[in-house]
């Protein structure tokens, strides 16, 4: 789990993105992209998704 750059909060998948508020690349929450990827000069770099280990 990591923190979302924009609202900090723990998730296990982050969308990397940029748009005009944001130029260098960040990783935000759902909640967080869905703002971010109605911004002008929006791009999507990809998802980042945490490894969870299994408990035998």
């Amino acid at each position: 789990m990591k923190k979302c750059d924009l609202c900090s909060k723990l998730d296990g998948i982050h969308y990397r993105v940029r748009s005009i508020n944001y130029k260098d690349w960040i990783f935000c929450c759902k909640k967080c992209w869905l703002i971010v990827s109605k911004e002008n000069e929006y791009s999507y770099g990809g998802t980042r998704k945490s490894k969870v280990q299994k408990h035998n």
